[in-house]
């Protein structure tokens, strides 16, 4: 189990906005610092601008692959954005595939050669942001400035009047921001008509991935690939999709509690039989689907965080459990009922009691849920 890549699946499908308040600041003599308010006469670099980097410099990159002599039957363009805060962009065409495949997997079944076929790592043209032409420098500036404050834990100094700023990145562009402006990108693209120039296969298809191929395959390829389409692509994924509706409908009639019971057990591994993993489905398709409980999730959750915290956090076995109570609040607390929100402060003063760094860690993410300092 990985909650972290909920949280990109909440951003990207809209459930959750950037959050960060200020700007992370490179000063001249390669210190990472903090403020609050940009420098001035700094060059400042916001989501935005990211974004708009990125649409100008994947523009510039299928522009020139639509004159050169590789433009011919392109099937998928893709914009990737990895877990290093990398960017990528992906090309392949059916030349291409077919070279790939007779050099290295000359035995390769159908079956596999179409797995293959939308295996980035297998594509014949690979980009980086130095072939973005003059926008690479604010993209390159966000990967080494993203490096550097996953190196720093992503604390940072605070900026003072006397150190000389070179650059300002806008804070909330870190901390998986990057996944969304890749997302955007590949819809910009689209919307632009900027494949126009491409000889495309009547199955061409454009995406954005993060490296997590149950997040990409659940969620982020279908936000730019019409589902029939998607189906034509991955003709085994419409099985997945039919098998793993049939639990849901199974589920139908279940208690909250019978409902919690079955995922919290099919959580503790990926090859478990119940886990979603099973349907090339994650977590946050399973938070979906318990959100229709509403209130009664939520009183659920914290009835048992008040169960698994009251005996304390030490040699506690159950954290795994704790964290996905955790989460499956954020899905379901409106914060106008009092009466959850107040039972969520107090589990707050159970953890305060604690000071540790995993009553921390829980309390924090409570605290975020709660809109509260």
């Amino acid at each position: 189990m990985n909650l972290y890549y909920t949280g990109i699946c909440q951003l990207l499908d809209g459930n959750k906005a950037l959050k960060g308040e200020g700007y992370y600041v490179k000063t001249d003599d390669n210190r990472l610092l903090y403020t609050e308010s940009a420098p001035l006469e700094t060059k400042v670099v916001t989501f935005q601008n990211l974004e708009d980097a990125l649409f100008e410099g994947c523009k510039r990159i299928i522009n020139n692959f639509s004159i050169s002599k590789n433009n011919i039957d392109v099937y998928a363009f893709n914009l990737y954005a990895d877990e290093y805060n990398s960017f990528y962009v992906y090309m392949n065409t059916i030349a291409g595939l077919e070279n790939t495949v007779k050099k290295h997997y000359p035995n390769y079944s159908d079956t596999q050669i179409q797995s293959l076929k939308y295996n980035q790592g297998d594509f014949a043209f690979q980009f980086y942001p130095s072939d973005m032409g003059e926008v690479a420098s604010t993209i390159e500036g966000f990967e080494r400035m993203a490096s550097d404050l996953s190196y720093e834990d992503e604390e940072a100094e605070e900026f003072l009047s006397d150190d000389v700023p070179v650059v300002a990145y806008e804070k909330k562009i870190f901390k998986d921001g990057h996944y969304l402006a890749a997302l955007n990108v590949v819809k910009r693209l689209a919307k632009a008509d900027a494949f126009s120039n491409l000889n495309k296969t009547e199955d061409f298809i454009y995406y954005a991935a993060t490296g997590h191929d149950y997040n990409d395959y659940s969620l982020v390829m279908r936000k730019t690939i019409d589902p029939e389409l998607f189906y034509q692509c991955f003709p085994d994924l419409r099985v997945k999709d039919e098998e793993f509706k049939s639990i849901l409908v199974q589920q139908a009639n279940n208690t909250v509690e019978e409902s919690l019971d079955y995922w919290v057990e099919a959580f503790k591994s990926e090859f478990n039989k119940k886990s979603p993993y099973q349907y090339t489905k994650t977590e946050y398709d399973v938070f979906l689907s318990l959100a229709r409980y509403s209130r009664e999730l939520a009183k659920e959750c914290v009835s048992r965080l008040h169960q698994k915290l009251g005996n304390g956090l030490e040699d506690n076995l159950d954290l795994d459990e704790i964290f996905i109570y955790v989460k499956a609040l954020e899905f379901v607390v409106d914060n106008s009922d009092d009466e959850i929100i107040n039972s969520c402060k107090l589990i707050l003063e159970t953890l305060d009691n604690e000071s540790n760094e995993i009553s921390a860690s829980i309390s924090k993410d409570i605290k975020e849920i709660l809109n509260v300092a």
